[in-house]
C-alpha cells in the first residue's frame, strides 16, 4: 500500500499543470455581434475580434460585474485572450472606461 502511495505522488508531483498562454490587447471597441458573441476592438493601427464564451469574465469600473450587453461601441477596454490558430477568445474583457463622445 505504501509503495502504491509513493509511485502515485511521484507521477503526480511529475505532471505540469495546464497552463494557457493569454495575451493582452487594451483598445476601442469597433464593433460588436450580438449574435455571433464576438466584439472587434482597435489597438493602435491594428483590430482584432475577440470571441467570447461561457468563461469569459467581464468587469467595470470598480471591480462591478457586467456582461457582453453591456459592451458599447466606443468603450476603452483591455482584453486578455487566450489564441488557437487564427482565433481568439477573450478570457476576460476589463471596460477602463465608458463610450467615448
Amino acid at each position: 500500500m505504501t509503495l502504491l502511495l509513493v509511485l502515485a505522488t511521484a507521477v503526480f508531483a511529475g505532471e505540469k499543470a495546464s497552463t494557457k498562454d493569454y495575451h493582452r490587447v487594451h483598445g476601442d471597441i469597433a464593433s460588436i455581434d450580438a449574435t455571433a458573441q464576438t466584439f472587434t476592438v482597435k489597438h493602435g493601427n491594428d483590430t482584432s475580434t475577440f470571441k467570447t464564451d461561457a468563461n469569459t469574465k467581464y468587469m467595470g469600473h470598480a471591480s462591478k460585474a457586467l456582461s457582453f450587453s453591456d459592451l458599447q461601441v466606443g468603450d476603452d477596454v483591455r482584453v486578455s485572450f487566450t489564441e488557437s490558430g487564427s482565433d481568439k477568445t477573450a478570457a476576460r474583457v476589463d471596460v477602463v472606461h465608458g463610450k467615448k463622445s
